[in-house]
C-alpha cells in the first residue's frame, strides 16, 4: 500500500497564505489598538510561530507531498484546507495548530474588547468584524469534505 501524497493547488496554496497573513495583519492590528508596544512584539512572535516554527515542523519530510512548497502549502492547508488535507497538513501537531487559533483569534480579541472600554471607531468593529469571519471561515472548513485526490 503506497502513501497518501498531499497534493496542494495552486489555488489553495496562494490564496490560504495570503488569507493567513491577512488574519495575521488583523490579529497585529487588534494589539496594536491595545498598545502599541504589545502589537509589534505580538506581530513579530506570531510571524515566528506561523512562518518559523509551524511551517518547519509541518514540513519535516518533503517525500510526503506530491510538489514541494517549503511548508506554505501545509500551512494554507491547515487552516484554510478541507478535510484530510486539513488533518493531514498538521499531522500530530494539532495541539500546537490550536495554540497559533488561539494566538491569532481569542487573544486578539480579548485586548480589542478590552480597548473597546476606552473608545469605540468604526475601524476597530471593522478588525473585529473582519478577524471574526476570517476564524469562523477557518473553523468550518474543518467539516467540510476534502477536495483533494488520494491515491492507494
Amino acid at each position: 500500500m503506497a502513501e497518501e501524497k498531499l497534493d496542494f493547488s495552486r489555488r489553495l496554496l496562494v490564496w490560504g497564505n495570503l488569507a493567513l497573513l491577512g488574519w495575521v495583519f488583523l490579529s497585529f492590528f487588534s494589539v496594536l489598538f491595545y498598545n502599541f508596544l504589545y502589537g509589534w512584539v505580538y506581530l513579530v512572535f506570531l510571524a515566528f510561530m506561523i512562518y518559523a516554527v509551524l511551517r518547519r515542523l509541518g514540513c519535516s519530510s518533503c517525500y510526503k507531498c506530491k510538489a514541494c512548497t517549503s511548508g506554505f502549502g501545509r500551512l494554507a492547508g491547515a487552516f484554510f484546507g478541507r478535510g484530510y488535507v486539513k488533518k493531514a497538513s498538521v499531522g500530530n501537531r494539532i495541539g500546537l495548530v490550536a495554540f497559533v487559533y488561539v494566538l491569532l483569534f481569542v487573544l486578539p480579541t480579548v485586548l480589542l474588547s478590552a480597548s473597546f472600554l476606552s473608545s469605540v471607531s468604526y475601524v476597530e468593529v471593522s478588525i473585529f468584524t473582519c478577524l471574526l469571519a476570517v476564524t469562523v471561515y477557518s473553523l468550518t472548513t474543518l467539516f467540510k469534505r476534502s477536495t483533494a485526490n488520494k491515491k492507494f
